[in-house]
């Protein structure tokens, strides 16, 4: 079944969250033996790694934050779970060695609520928090300057219960809130079966709300006829995309217009990437009428095209591209009815109406499921993507980190090694370095390469 390589993969992060001959005649040499290790894969002998830090003693790293590089790529953060506390782990100075909190649960930052997301603005310089506290109900939007060691500071609270909150920055002073206010659960119908006038939810209403904190903290109010969901905002500030939930469809909001749409897709979906000038996005749609596939929508015409079959990485690369991991020839069918099949995992380049498509194989075999669990992240200032995937084996699934570099079209394996746990990766401002988070609640590392292109 398609979901048997993702429910072992899943479950693995719930429950755990050489030599070279001398002769006359070429001899083709053996693979060296490993000397350096993140916390789950093995790295290719001669990659160059700045630094590996085990990460804390039960710190699990979160796939949904991947590493934030802050001041300007002097220190790193690494977002995920300590014994059932949300940690935000800094690590700087000589080697990124230097480990500091820099917010968790009931500490700093939230001495008494819990951290529920996070945002670094564009310089990595502060960090908005988005912190809830039970008694009485209430959300706090918290900024922590990454260089002062003082405590976090609110600078603007919400009243009320929230059953969904999302935080991100809309410039280098403006943070953006969308909050969606709980409902209750129906009120009982009286003898007569009269159902009572539904009261609003007491509090802060939904909707998306500005908070400007240059000087005197200001705070605007957006009402919008639709459910909020966690947004992912373009690089201008203007667009988001709501991924959706159970209670709630995905969605398309415009700040300009004061609107927001309804995206023709199954909730949730996951944003991949935007275009750097915010005219277009990519995005994942989980198990959707056909099946699970990467989608270009485009905000002009409004209209999404299929990029990749059972894939979850993507990104635009260049002039408007769009780089997806994907095999060709594979339909959703196929996905669909042989999800364990073995085929060639590939890369792809079309341009925006899909009328051009380059195909380049990775050199090894994958599946449609494996493939559907797979992520990507894109270096514009290098033009190089990161891409982690899975390759079956006689001894089980392996993972393997490909580096792709777009324009000379070459591929390095740069990390290899079960799929324990979760991963997550980033690469530094100038795209020199990448940055992957992996393990589980047995072990975890923050490890810095410098990966060949």
């Amino acid at each position: 079944m398609l979901r048997s390589f993702l429910a072992i993969l899943a479950a693995a992060i719930v429950l755990a969250l050489g030599v070279i001959g001398c002769s006359t005649r070429q001899i083709k040499p053996t693979l060296p033996a490993v000397n350096v290790r993140t916390a789950t894969m093995n790295i290719t002998p001669g990659v160059e790694v700045l630094t590996r830090v085990a990460l804390p003693d039960g710190f699990v790293p979160s796939p949904d934050y991947p590493p934030m590089w802050l001041q300007s790529g002097q220190e790193v953060a690494v977002i995920g779970s300590q014994n059932g506390r949300a940690v935000v782990m800094g690590y700087g100075g000589s080697g990124y060695r230097s480990a500091r909190v820099i917010a968790q649960d009931g500490g700093i930052g939230a001495p008494n609520g819990k951290l529920i997301d996070f945002a670094a603005n564009p310089d990595g310089m502060v960090l908005a928090l988005a912190v809830v506290k039970a008694d009485p109900a209430r959300l706090d939007v918290v900024t922590r300057d990454v260089i002062s060691a003082g405590a976090a500071n609110p600078v603007s609270s919400f009243d009320g219960d929230f059953d969904s909150a999302s935080i991100g920055w809309l410039g280098d002073f403006t943070i953006g809130l969308a909050l969606r206010a709980h409902t209750a659960d129906e009120p009982p119908r009286d003898r007569l079966g009269i159902m009572p006038v539904p009261q609003p939810p007491s509090g802060a209403s939904s909707g998306l709300y500005t908070i400007n904190v240059s000087g005197a903290v200001t705070t605007g109010y957006l009402k919008l006829n639709c459910k909020m969901s966690r947004l992912s905002w373009s690089p201008d500030g203007f667009v988001a995309i709501g991924s959706g939930d159970a209670n709630a469809p995905p969605i398309i909001v415009d700040r300009g217009k004061e609107s927001c749409v309804r995206l023709n897709a199954k909730a949730p979906v996951r944003v991949l990437d935007w275009q750097h000038d915010s005219k277009a996005f990519l995005f994942e749609e989980f198990g959707g009428p056909q099946g699970t596939g990467a989608y270009r929508y485009d905000l002009e015409n409004m209209r999404a095209r299929l990029v990749a079959i059972s894939s979850g990485a993507a990104a635009f690369v260049g002039n408007d591209q769009a780089l997806a991991l994907g095999s060709a020839g594979l339909t959703f069918r196929a996905a669909r009815s042989a999800p364990d099949a073995p085929i060639r995992a590939e890369v792809a380049l079309s341009n925006p109406n899909g009328s051009e498509t380059e195909v380049e194989s990775l050199g090894f075999d994958t599946t449609p499921a494996m493939l559907a669990a797979s992520t990507m992240t894109y270096a514009r200032a290098t033009d190089a993507a990161a891409i982690a995937t899975f390759s079956p084996s006689p001894a089980g699934p392996i993972r393997k980190l490909v580096i792709y570099s777009v324009a000379p079209k070459r591929k390095f394996l740069v990390a290899y090694g079960p799929p324990r746990g979760a991963i997550a990766m980033s690469w530094s401002p100038r795209g020199r370095y990448l940055a992957i988070a992996d393990g589980d609640v047995t072990a975890a590392a923050l490890t810095i390469m410098m990966p060949p292109r």
